[in-house]
């Protein structure tokens, strides 16, 4: 039986993490890069000026506008590297700003360009147009018309194995994320899982404990996969998980023996999360053979193998400790996440797993969503946003902060002062 935390289990449950507003970097809140390039869109300063902050900020609202239009007008052009170049600007906007009154009256155009790019694209065009996708739909306050026009077609490039390697695993990305924000009912969820479950399995051995020639290639496939069926199970009651648990832990035991780093990971942290609702559907609950599972995490947590890259070997050794910790002692992680100047804290598999699903899919650009996006931060529980601007309304000019910051200078001199003398003990 596993041993319980001494940690409070109630603390993270199925329930997203809480927010403050204590300071902290923009960059301790990401843990991926790939977005960090900048465009010619995304170098807008978003900063007001002295003397004209209004018009100013106006007119840099335009010139963002404008460049979204020439990328729409790039993204339609006949030359595929055009056409790539118009989506990436597009992707790099939509990343940079929250903007979902610009975008819902495009909303029609950008679907037709991701499903034209999807259509007649190869390659970095799917690629590109798979991650549009996505982003339009965390643009949005409601993504549903956008699912329902690209999902069939969607996983019919995902099911089809003529579609090149790279193409399946940005489309398994995808429909993924745009079933979890815009799915609607629980059938769909259920039936996208089933569809992403049928493809990883190839990567479990079968009953004779052999597994099929599985190329480098497609290990990515089924990472993306597995990684998208992790995010749709969060939508799932630990009840419902706790009904297949047995049959998924084989298989995800399984996927612990794939050679590929990324996939053993993702196998470790989808089993965590799904034992965190088994324990706490049924608190006695014990996963079968669990010594034997105990001792395979244990290896991987501890493995010093040469056949694999220092680096993998590292992160490996990384994530395999806290999935040990979950499975041995249903230990929930303790994470906090600094943005601007609020905090996300992250106290469950459940919020990690949704957390980092998102900040690998918008590298640099979650910070800038989690302060602005409505729709990640009701998914995070984080409240209404912050009026920064507001909040910033008497730091327009250099004049300005520096008698703000004479004024509160005195205020704390005073105060201290009031303490430090003992005739002012007692008011």
């Amino acid at each position: 039986m596993p041993k319980k935390s001494k940690r409070e289990k109630g603390g993270g449950g199925r329930k997203a993490a809480a927010n403050d507003h204590s300071g902290g970097s923009d960059d301790e809140g990401s843990v991926y890069n790939e977005a960090g390039s900048v465009s010619s869109i995304g170098g807008v300063s978003e900063a007001s000026t002295a003397g004209g902050g209004e018009v100013e900020e106006f007119s840099e609202g335009e010139q963002f506008e404008g460049k979204m239009k020439d990328a729409m007008e790039l993204a339609t052009e006949k030359s595929a590297a055009t056409r790539i170049k118009g989506l990436d600007m597009l992707c790099n906007g939509l990343l940079k700003r929250y903007i979902p009154d610009f975008i819902e009256g495009r909303q029609a155009t950008i679907t037709d360009i991701v499903e034209k790019s999807l259509k007649k694209g190869k390659g970095g065009e799917i690629t590109a147009a798979s991650k549009l996708a996505l982003l339009l739909g965390v643009q949005l306050i409601d993504a549903s018309e956008v699912y329902q026009e690209l999902n069939s077609l969607l996983l019919q490039m995902l099911t089809d194995k003529t579609q090149s390697t790279s193409a399946r695993s940005s489309v398994a990305l995808c429909v993924s994320g745009l079933c979890f924000i815009a799915g609607g009912d629980l059938a769909e969820v259920v039936r996208v899982m089933n569809i992403l479950e049928s493809i990883y399995i190839a990567s479990a051995p079968n009953q004779n404990g052999t597994v099929g020639k599985i190329t480098p290639e497609m290990s990515t496939v089924h990472a993306s996969c597995l990684s998208g069926w992790a995010l749709l199970s969060t939508l799932l009651s630990p009840s419902q998980i706790y009904e297949t648990i047995n049959r998924q832990l084989m298989v995800l035991r399984g996927l612990l023996t794939s050679s590929d780093v990324e996939l053993r990971i993702t196998a470790g942290e989808t089993m965590a999360l799904i034992l965190e609702s088994a324990y706490e559907h049924d608190e006695d609950y014990v996963p079968d053979n669990f010594t034997d599972l105990l001792s395979e995490l244990k290896q991987l947590a501890t493995d010093c193998s040469k056949s694999k890259s220092k680096k993998d070997r590292k992160e490996q050794r990384s994530s395999f400790r806290d999935v040990l910790r979950a499975v041995e002692e249903a230990e929930q992680p303790a994470e906090t996440i600094k943005f601007g100047k609020e905090t996300l804290r992250i106290e469950s598999w459940f919020v990690k797993i949704q957390y980092d699903w998102f900040c690998k899919m918008m590298g640099t650009g979650i910070n800038t969503h989690l302060s602005t996006n409505m729709m990640l931060r009701e998914i995070f529980e984080l409240g209404p946003t912050i009026n920064l601007l507001e909040a910033d309304s008497h730091k327009l000019t250099k004049m300005q902060r520096n008698a703000a910051n004479q004024q509160a200078f005195k205020a704390r001199t005073q105060n201290r002062n009031k303490h430090r003398d003992k005739r002012s003990a007692v008011f």
